[in-house]
């Protein structure tokens, strides 16, 4: 709404040189006409520089945001370097390099030292709570035991397992749930069991497939 008062307004401002604008140019005008406020206090401002004053503000703040998103580190320059995991596993899966046939000879770890065969473990791509391989046992005698792992946990060092005997195992075989932790160690796989009935059995493996 425009102030009330007895100043006559500006006239135009007439373009310059007789011709016009120069192409591409913005010409700007802004009246500040003013008038006295009630009772002689103050003065009033007319809306043509109140206009004027907010679209200088929005012009700043508009202008300000654009450099601001150009900077390094800003919040539209932070999404664009967030990219894909380059091949990380997904949280609870299965890396790659587990993935396949191992074996190697296992000993006991409880108070003595006692070779008890070969361990192949197998293992596939998998996700917590679903089965990730399985352990054949070929003791020194030729005889085996198989056992079902299910994927516990994966950490950065190791996967976790939950290791239980398979149905069709014999009855000298340990049927009772246990924990077996999978680490790599250089190019091998370390199995430990912390099963006291197995003797806590403890072997490093190479893959072999």
């Amino acid at each position: 709404r425009h102030a009330t008062g007895t100043s006559a307004p500006h006239p135009p401002t007439e373009p310059g040189n007789g011709g016009g604008s120069a192409p591409g140019r913005l010409s700007l005008s802004v009246s500040a006409a003013s008038t006295p406020g009630t009772g002689g206090r103050g003065r009033r401002v007319s809306c043509t520089v109140a206009l004027a004053v907010a679209g200088a503000l929005a012009a700043v703040t508009v202008g300000s945001a654009f450099v601001f998103d150009l900077l390094p580190g800003s919040s539209g320059d932070a999404g664009a370097d967030q990219g894909p995991s380059g091949g990380q596993p997904e949280p609870g899966t299965v890396p790659a390099a587990y993935v396949g046939t191992w074996e190697g000879q296992a000993s006991s770890r409880e108070s003595i030292t006692i070779p008890l065969g070969t361990f192949r473990v197998t293992l596939k791509e998998a996700r917590v709570g679903e089965r990730v391989g399985t352990l054949r046992h070929t003791d020194i005698f030729g005889g085996t035991c198989d056992d079902v792992l299910t994927l516990k946990e994966v950490t950065a060092k190791r996967i976790v397992t939950t290791s239980v005997g398979a149905p069709t195992n014999r009855d000298v075989c340990n049927q009772a749930r246990h924990t077996v932790l999978l680490t790599p160690v250089g190019d091998d796989l370390v199995y430990e069991s912390d099963s006291k009935d197995s003797g806590r059995p403890e072997a490093r493996m190479s893959k072999i497939k």
